[in-house]
């Protein structure tokens, strides 16, 4: 059954309509706008039958529709549109008032108001001189083609008005319903302008008539006695100046009222038909008497009429000889024997008869054109003159001269403005009693009475009028008449003011016509900027439209020559006509359902002529306002498209795009594209919220810069749930997408299906995406987020399948990982490469990706680098060789480089992982499952041993993400992936699954910052929990599987994989974007990943540690005091939680955020620890001195100035510091000191009472030695890079701390007199050594040099605190109270310098290539050859900065320096703050009392002798 199909597809507009925007095809109602709901029910009532009851406010019955149809009526823009505006008085209306019907027939609608527009100012004031200038034959040729030209358009015209209702508004709504808003709203402008500028041309005409012709002395700039350019000016000037006064009058009569100008139509009309009827009399006349207008010539060259009295040089009266006024003129006297001007001399005067009459012949002599430069005389033909070429010409003023240079193609584009004005008819249609049958017969009688009219004239003027008064363009020959008033009967005085009155009419109807159309299209809104212009006064008059008018018609005035503005409206109204004539022609050619014109006498083939005559009427005359005004319709059409209102009119431009769809898809449907034709397709899936708005918005982002606005790109999603029920939120679903895809610019399609699980509808999407020919070829799917967790287990479920089929569909697959981090596309990249790895050969379709990625602006200069893997057997020459010949034949410009892989150096982690897998299939079969479980089994281990272990970043490298975070790429969340601080990278993931067998996953590519692959260093992090799995699976099946035993083929293919995968990282570590293509998925369905292998397990031991060190072995050796204990602990604890958290803030913004977000992990809290165990140092400073207001200050300020050294030190100084002995050490330390320095207290120089400890203190105190002692290994090797460095740092930690422990207690008893230990030695002295090597602690120092370096820093640790520390006391002001620049700065100075005598001794020799690996920066720079070789021996090394020991030395003693300068400054400013009265303070009475604090025990101090001062030894932390 159809629905809703109506007769009315052409029913919009109309007052009430225009301007809505609505089309009226959505609605059966033809007047539904104006009528209410309550009548619509009357009018309906009883009507229907019940079954349709519900349907009747969209769907009617027949009869009652029919009746609507036939009651139709639509009021126009015209006349009476102010009239009734008037009656209707504000507010609402009682009742619907009936609507008189329209009573206008063809004459009086269309024929007689087309006469009145189509003659006017032209033809009256340049007619003749077009004749004269042009010939006969010429201006006949021209007005048979203008006339041509209006008679097609009238043709076409007449097809569109009688196709339906047609609108009052002319051209404009029948473009704009026919071509669409962007045509419509172009061509609309265009028609505006033209009006407006025949406006101003027919005010010039106007004035030109009343200045030169009526009132010649009203010019205000006088021209008598100028001549040439000065007397031009003047002239124009006169123009401007009246122009502008009656510019304003005819204005402010609009404004006033426009029932006015209609009521002097008639007068205006009747002036037009008396004008042209006299001339036709006066030529009848010219046969029979014609009339005395002498002309005067000397020579051949026309004389002005006011130079002379008489016709003659001389003249005889009474006998004698008197010279004339003509003689004066060209003599310096009024004698005989004056001298007088040479070709006055030779030359004769002539007198012929201005009007000879049509029977005297002057035809032949006006038949062909005289054209005439600007400046030269107007001769006649045929009379001799005697005149010297050689000679300078004099007295020009005297002369007839041309005012302009004259051509051809000029004379077009002044006459055209008189064939305009055919469109009258069809603005009035609203008053026309039947407007389909009105239309076409008064349009096209109108057009062929006036072409009629004009042809004749020309002929007519050649016959009758003297060619040198045709040319004569202000009847300067003829004492100022007007040249066609001349012809007239009875007088030229009935041209003359004929012509003023009728140039009047037609300018105040052009300023009442042009400022509707401007408001009609406003109140269209398809013109955003325009709205304010659709406003008017109560009554709809357009105030602020004719405003505008006027300004644009001043624009006219200003230029002041009529001349020069009839060709600028011409090209106006030109562009309007053939825009007429391209609607008609598509029409008729679509042949679309709705195009039924009751005109059946119109042809495409004549639409096509009358577009053609018109574009070449544009162009004949002038090209640059064609141009111009080309480009002024362009840019308003792009503008509407790009910003204007969305409007759909049922144009001609959208069935032409329909059949050109068709013709295309049936094209395509012919054969299989062409390589050379293939381009991605794609298919963009994405997944929508609870709101249905868009979860990865910069999905299409990456496809609209893969697409560059080219090919297909469909943009799909699912709801889940059933049609019925979902069909709304589906609708919304699709907005969300097509406003999305606005917004990102992506050219093509949305679809959103409906099923009843997400995993079906993404099924459907990939199987019935696309239509015909025009499928997608390609899907793009973003990476699950968040898949590990069990709440989103499905969607990686889900995106296992789509995998699947992609690879069954022979489809490409695109996996974005991390797409929150890709560019959008108004970022630019200034530099950096896009690195391909080809790893599977795929036709060359991996290298297509980025040469289509670098034809958007955004990597247009980023720079394109090819990897590809070499294996053992492979030419890696010869590889390189052919690749580049590859890239040559595919006109691909990129750095080429194959990457070997070797067998050897197998990794102890490589063993660890196969051996698991090995373990895995033998208990698999000690289970007896079948054949297809124990594959299953199987391929869940290898696919989770095909991923890889994260690597710690390169200590220099700190303020990257730390690589240990995720266990392989595949399991890799993405949002821990987190942005690098000095670069940017993405990865694309690329699988051609089309052209690759489905084998095993193989290792992806990098993700954000740090990449996801792993080295040999790996296996030592992750090595004691999968031992451990293995004992167990030992233990329970009696299985003792050896090393050499393993299968060789799965060993190979893991090292494979693990070697590759640092290499990639290595290699394109730097990279904007990462392409890697991969092989098809795993045949097994069901893999399952190891949750045991996240990193959580590998870092979390080390967390756990510093964690105890922290809170346990800081507040246990902070509680020494004996009335302290309270506060050391506690204290402590508070300081250490909020320092730890501030510390995630504040270091995530430095090293961690990314996209506006800090990504935390296990890495970031170790981090924020150590920056927790710097505030803890520097808090040992002032133990016992300050508040815990004070201390969370302290922590508040220290906090962000450690972050920020931190990160300047790492990033641009670039330094080794594995243990912190610069960073955290020196810092804290310096830090400590420069607060302790501004709080001194003089009071406690010579001690406290209460600065002692008691034997449970020191018992307490030492217990959190021995914590610190313990997990020191830890703290020294939480960051460094797993694998051997981690193993050293280990190793060194522990020989330091022993050799510091051992000396402590020896010099502690040789240094007491009574050779006894002392306990604050114990607790502090022993951990010096775990501070001296931390510099040096991943070198290769011997172990002999760690132990020296424990025992140095003991040493020095012990003597600063017996002697050093009550010096800086009495001398310096700075009250050490834990001693802390003993047990931290002079070993963290002792540890740099150790540190930095390591790197200047490291050489080749003794670290082998692996220098390189643990001194990042000393590694040689890109393109340096020695790269390569190192290359060669240790895969993907990475270009260093190619710095020498020394120069790396230097680094490290400016990083000291440095970070000793900013800790002091950071920690005098600090100490300035917390002295501030406002942070309570205690008072020096009060000091190490937790009294002050705290509830305590009544008999917490009862062990306390007190004295005045009881002098202690310092103990520190």
């Amino acid at each position: 059954m159809l629905n809703n199909m109506t007769d009315c597809e052409e029913g919009e507009g109309g007052s009430n309509s225009q301007g809505d925007g609505n089309p009226k095809e959505s609605s059966p109602f033809i007047n539904s706008s104006a009528a209410s709901d309550a009548e619509k029910s009357q009018q309906y009532d009883g009507k229907n039958m019940a079954l349709f009851e519900e349907e009747m406010d969209t769907s009617p019955m027949v009869s009652s529709l029919l009746s609507s149809l036939a009651n139709y009526s639509n009021l126009p823009t015209g006349s009476k549109e102010h009239e009734e505006a008037e009656n209707n008085e504000e507010g609402a209306r009682p009742s619907k008032k009936p609507v008189k019907a329209p009573q206008l027939g063809t004459l009086m609608g269309v024929y007689l108001p087309c006469i009145q527009n189509i003659f006017g100012v032209i033809l009256f004031l340049r007619m003749t001189w077009m004749v004269g200038i042009g010939g006969v034959f010429g201006s006949f040729i021209i007005v048979f083609m203008c006339c041509s030209t209006t008679m097609l358009t009238a043709i076409s015209m007449s097809a569109i008005a009688t196709n339906g209702v047609v609108p009052a508004g002319g051209s404009y709504y029948m473009i704009s319903r026919s071509l669409g808003p962007e045509f419509g709203g172009a061509v609309g402008i265009c028609f505006y302008l033209g009006t407006t500028f025949a406006g101003a041309m027919y005010i010039l005409g106007c004035i030109e008539i009343l200045l030169i012709y009526i009132i010649p002395q009203a010019a205000i700039f006088k021209i008598e006695g100028l001549e040439g350019p000065e007397a031009e000016e003047a002239l124009l000037n006169n123009m401007r100046v009246y122009g502008t006064i009656v510019l304003s009058l005819m204005a402010l009569v609009v404004f006033v009222g426009v029932k006015y100008v209609n009521k002097l139509a008639l007068v205006f009309l009747a002036c037009v038909i008396l004008s042209i009827l006299a001339v036709y009399a006066g030529v009848i006349k010219t046969a029979l008497e014609p009339p005395v207008f002498p002309v005067c010539l000397l020579g051949n060259r026309t004389l002005l009429s006011k130079g002379y009295d008489v016709c003659a040089k001389v003249v005889e009266i009474d006998n004698e000889t008197v010279t004339t006024k003509l003689w004066r003129s060209f003599c310096d006297s009024e004698y005989l024997n004056a001298t007088c001007d040479e070709y006055f001399t030779n030359n004769n005067v002539t007198e012929i008869q201005g009007i000879p009459g049509v029977t005297s012949g002057i035809l032949a002599e006006n038949l062909f054109g005289n054209y005439l430069e600007k400046g030269m005389f107007v001769e006649k033909r045929g009379l001799p003159s005697d005149s010297d070429p050689d000679s300078p010409t004099t007295s020009t003023n005297r002369y007839v001269l041309a005012d302009i240079t004259s051509f051809f193609t000029l004379l077009v584009g002044i006459y055209f403005p008189s064939v305009t004005g055919i469109m009258a008819g069809s603005n009035r249609s609203g008053d026309l009693r039947d407007a389909q049958k009105s239309i076409p017969i008064g349009t096209i009688a109108a057009i062929t009475t006036t072409s009629t009219v004009y042809m004749s004239c020309v002929v007519l003027f050649g016959a009758c009028i003297e060619g040198v008064v045709l040319r004569d363009k202000f009847g300067e020959g003829v004492n100022g008449n007007l040249v066609i008033g001349t012809l007239a009967w009875p007088s030229p005085w009935v041209i003359v003011f004929g012509s003023f009155f009728s140039t009047c009419g037609a300018g105040l109807q052009s300023l009442t016509g042009a400022p509707r159309l401007l408001q009609a299209i406003s109140r269209d809104g398809i013109i955003p900027f325009l709205r304010v212009f659709g406003h008017g006064k109560a009554n709809g008059e357009p105030t602020w439209a004719l405003l505008l008018t006027a300004s644009i018609c001043e624009i006219g005035i200003i230029i002041a020559s009529l001349d020069a503005v009839a060709p600028i409206l011409s090209m106006f109204f030109l562009m309007c006509y053939m825009f007429v004539n391209l609607a008609c022609a598509l029409q008729t050619l679509l042949r679309t359902p709705n195009w039924r014109p009751r005109f059946k006498f119109y042809h495409w083939a004549l639409s096509f002529l009358g577009m053609s005559l018109c574009l070449s009427l544009m162009f004949i005359c002038s090209w640059y306002y064609a141009i111009v005004a080309m480009g002024i319709a362009t840019c308003i059409y792009k503008y509407i498209e790009f910003c204007g209102a969305e409007k759909e009119w049922g144009d001609g431009i959208r069935g032409i795009s329909l059949s050109a769809a068709r013709f295309a898809l049936m094209r395509l449907e012919e054969g299989p594209p062409h390589t050379k034709n293939w381009r991605p397709q794609i298919l963009v899936l994405v997944s929508v919220d609870a709101e249905q708005n868009v979860e990865q918005p910069r999905l299409l982002s990456l496809s609209n810069q893969l697409k560059a606005g080219k090919g297909l790109t469909i943009v799909g999603t699912s709801v889940q749930g059933t049609f019925l029920d979902n069909y709304a939120e589906a609708q919304r679903a699709d907005q969300s997408l097509r406003k999305l895809m606005e917004t990102e610019k992506v050219k093509g399609f949305s679809q959103v299906v409906i099923s009843s699980n997400l995993r079906d509808g993404t099924s459907h999407l990939i199987q019935v995406g696309g239509l015909g020919g025009l499928k997608h070829n390609t899907v793009m799917v973003s990476w699950p987020r968040n898949w590990k967790q069990p709440e989103y287990h499905q969607q990686f479920r889900n995106f296992i399948e789509v995998v699947r089929e992609t690879t069954v569909a022979s489809m490409a697959l695109l996996v974005p990982k991390n797409i929150s981090s890709y560019p959008s596309n108004g970022e630019r990249f200034t530099e950096g490469h896009i690195d391909v790895w080809w790893i599977v050969h795929d036709g060359g379709m991996l290298m297509l990706l980025p040469f289509l990625l670098r034809q958007h602006k955004v990597w247009r200069k980023c720079k394109m680098r090819i990897f590809t893997v070499a294996q053992m057997d492979d030419n890696s020459i010869q590889m390189k060789k052919d690749l580049i010949t590859f890239l040559y034949h595919l006109r691909i410009n990129a750095e080429v480089e194959v990457v070997e892989m070797h067998d050897s150096d197998i990794s102890a982690y490589t063993y660890e992982k196969t051996l698991v897998m090995e373990q895995r299939s033998q208990i698999l079969k000690q289970m007896h499952l079948t054949k297809n479980e124990r594959e299953r089994e199987i391929q869940s281990i290898t696919d989770s041993s095909r991923g890889s272990i994260r690597r710690k970043n390169p200590p220099a490298l700190r303020s990257q993400h730390s690589a240990e975070e995720g266990a392989s790429l595949v399991e890799q969340p993405e949002d821990e992936s987190v942005a690098v601080s000095n670069t940017k990278q993405v990865q694309l993931i690329y699988s051609k699954n089309a052209s690759v067998p489905t084998s095993p996953t193989s290792p992806a590519g990098p993700g954000e910052g740090v990449a996801t692959w792993t080295d040999n260093k790996s296996a030592g992090k992750g090595q004691s929990l999968l031992s451990a799995n293995t004992e167990a699976g030992k233990d329970l099946f009696n299985m003792k599987p050896e090393w050499e035993n393993l299968n060789q083929t799965d060993l190979r293919r893991m090292h494979t994989a693990m070697r590759l995968n640092e290499v990639i990282t290595k290699k394109s570590k730097e990279a904007k974007l990462v392409l890697l293509n991969m092989p098809g998925p795993p045949k097994n369905r069901h893999n399952k990943t190891n949750p045991m292998d996240n990193a959580v397990y590998k870092d979390y031991p080390f967390f756990t540690d510093v964690q105890v060190m922290i809170f346990i072995g800081f507040g246990c050796l902070l509680a020494f005091f004996r009335l302290y204990g309270f506060s050391g602990m506690v204290f402590n604890f508070l300081t250490a939680t909020f320092a730890i958290q501030w510390a995630i803030l504040v270091q995530g913004y430095f090293q961690f955020s990314h996209d506006g977000k800090i990504h935390l992990g296990v890495i970031n809290l170790i981090n924020a620890e150590f920056a927790c165990a710097v505030v803890l140092i520097s808090f040992g400073a002032v133990l016992g001195k300050t508040s815990p207001l004070q201390l969370l200050i302290m922590a508040l300020l220290e906090v962000p100035v450690f972050a920020v050294t931190e990160w300047v030190v790492l990033k641009y100084i670039k330094i080794n510091d594995a243990g912190g002995s610069i960073l955290i050490h020196l810092f804290a330390c310096y830090f400590g000191l420069g607060v302790t320095f501004v709080l001194y207290r003089p009071r406690l120089n010579e001690g406290h009472a209460k600065e002692n400890t008691s034997y449970q203190s020191d018992i307490l105190s030492v217990m959190g030695t021995l914590f610190l002692w313990v997990f020191w290994p830890s703290f020294n090797s939480a960051l460094t890079l797993k694998g051997d460095d981690q193993h050293r740092a280990i190793l060194h930690t522990f020989i330091g701390l022993s050799a510091s422990t051992l000396t402590a207690f020896a010099l502690s008893a040789m240094l007491n007199k009574n050779g006894k230990l002392t306990m604050a030695d114990v607790q502090n002295v022993t951990l010096a050594g775990g501070v001296t090597v931390g510099a040096s602690v991943d070198m290769m120092i011997s172990p002999a040099a760690a132990y020296a370096l424990g025992m140095i820093g003991c040493t020095a640790c012990m003597l600063g605190y017996k002697y050093l520390s009550p010096f800086l006391a009495r001398r310096f002001r700075i009250q050490d109270q834990c001693g802390i620049h003993n047990l931290h700065g002079l070993t963290g100075l002792i540890s740099c310098t150790a540190g930095i005598c390591a790197i200047l001794m490291a050489k080749e020799e003794v670290y082998g290539p692996s220098l390189y690996e643990i001194f990042t920066y000393r590694a040689p720079v890109e393109g340096d050859p020695k790269l390569q070789e190192l290359q060669m021996l240790i895969p993907g090394l990475q270009p260093g900065l190619g710095r020498t020991a020394q120069e790396q030395a230097l680094c490290q003693v400016a990083a000291v320096f440095s970070t000793i300068g900013a800790s002091v400054l950071g920690g005098i400013l600090t100490g300035l703050v917390l002295k501030l009265p406002y942070f309570a303070s205690p008072s020096d009475d009060f000091c190490f009392d937790d009294e002050l604090f705290f509830d305590v025990p009544p008999d917490y101090d009862s062990p306390l002798k007190l004295s005045n001062t009881i002098p202690t030894e310092d103990s520190a932390a």
